[in-house]
């Protein structure tokens, strides 16, 4: 347990060393690992887990209870009456003695209670980690999909002002002029939407971060993901097991509640007193007498059954959730890897061939407009389809990275080993 505190410590250090380092991350474009660092220090739920955390080191105390509770004093005073020889006086002084283990009970329960806020705090950083990454790469596709707009806005006004000097010149139709503003108009809307999904993108980012509403956010472009080599979908489930926090915080919960049935059963034992007694009897010729004695309570009736019952209850249910949260975390990892494979096929056959295509035959098409081999219907339709394939491009990388990530939340983070 001085572990902990003493991590405490270095990372209050290593903190004041990092903050000019994050100081300037904020200021300038930000990297997808900076991003993972901020969120990791300054995000609401980490700072909650953490308090709850020390909620559970606090616990500690119940295990340093000493082994001698409070001493007791009874002092009777009994008046003789009618006779006066017949008072009587007398004092007790006890130490009631743990004889029922609730320190040793404590401590272990509390063991346990600071592994739960472990496991806990662990599964936050890795749910934390895994939102800032997928804020950053919304607003990386977000600023993508904004640029492939922008150019499909400027290319648009182009051939649209270009129609319309060549309809003036009798050399296109009322057609083309019309089919051209439309798609033109078509593109400012798109625009404008893409500039919207930007803003959206960059509020979320801050919030993922818990940065202020008027820090700016300018990322570095994504390229397309991959899946980690040699990561078959069964090998990624094992180490979803052995990796994930939740299961273990689970069972670390059922041992706390077993642990809690045991403090119940030991605190059910009354503690041993041990007492000295003093007593005088009469007033004219006094007799004295002192003595030593012990009192113990038998647990006969009170024995904490519906504490006890309670605690054995909750950790049963502590273990079924354990094994329902494993259950969860397989199918989060297959169904997570399985998408991720379709979406790569997706974004490969994009990138690697309709893209392409796609500018090529609008390349050509305009080289055969100029020639006047083709009408504006072609190249329009040409243009259309090219800045389709190029935004689904960008919505196929956001879906990519967005499944990357979402396996690797699932298995507990890719890139560190446990």
């Amino acid at each position: 347990m001085g572990i902990v505190r003493s991590l405490g410590g270095v990372s209050c250090i290593v903190g004041a060393l990092l903050a000019p380092v994050l100081a300037s991350a904020e200021s300038g474009p930000w990297t997808i690992d900076a991003a993972v660092d901020v969120a990791l220090r300054r995000s609401p739920r980490i700072r909650s887990a953490q308090a709850a955390r020390e909620i559970a080191l606090a616990h500690r105390a119940f295990g340093k209870l000493p082994r001698v509770g409070n001493p007791s004093l009874n002092v009777r005073a009994m008046i003789g009456k009618p006779d006066d020889p017949a008072a009587t006086y007398a004092l007790l002084f006890g130490l009631p003695f743990d004889v029922g283990g609730r320190r040793k009970a404590w401590r272990t329960e509390a063991r346990f209670v600071l592994d739960v806020a472990e496991e806990q705090l662990l599964a936050a950083r890795n749910d934390v980690r895994a939102d800032a990454r997928a804020a950053y790469a919304e607003v990386a596709t977000a600023q993508a999909a904004h640029d492939v707009a922008e150019e499909s806005a400027a290319t648009g006004r182009e051939l649209y002002e270009s129609v319309k000097a060549r309809l003036d010149a009798r050399a296109a139709t009322a057609l083309d002029l019309s089919l051209s503003e439309t798609q033109y108009a078509e593109a400012e809307s798109n625009l404008a939407r893409a500039r919207r999904a930007l803003v959206e993108a960059r509020n979320q980012f801050r919030a993922a971060l818990d940065l202020s509403a008027e820090s700016p956010v300018e990322v570095a472009p994504l390229s397309s993901p991959q899946l980690p080599q040699g990561l078959s979908a069964e090998a990624a489930v094992a180490r979803a097991l052995t990796r994930r926090h939740e299961p273990a915080a689970w069972a670390s919960q059922r041992e706390r509640f077993r642990s809690a049935d045991r403090r119940l059963r030991a605190e059910a034992v009354a503690p041993l007193t041990a007492g000295l007694e003093a007593e005088r009897q009469g007033n004219r010729t006094p007799q004295s007498s002192v003595g030593a004695s012990l009192g113990f309570q038998l647990p006969v009736a009170w024995r904490n059954q519906g504490e006890r019952a309670v605690a054995r209850q909750e950790s049963q249910a502590a273990e079924l959730e354990r094994e329902l949260a494993e259950h969860a975390i397989a199918r989060e990892v297959v169904a997570s890897y399985q998408r991720l494979e379709a979406v790569l096929a997706e974004l490969a056959a994009l990138e690697q061939r309709a893209v392409p295509a796609a500018d090529r035959t609008l390349r050509m098409v305009g080289a055969m407009l100029e020639s006047g081999a083709i009408d504006y219907f072609r190249v329009l339709s040409a243009r259309r389809e090219a800045f389709a394939l190029r935004a689904r491009r960008v919505e196929a990388l956001r879906e990519a990275w967005l499944s990357r990530i979402a396996l690797e939340r699932a298995v507990g983070d890719l890139q560190e080993t446990r």
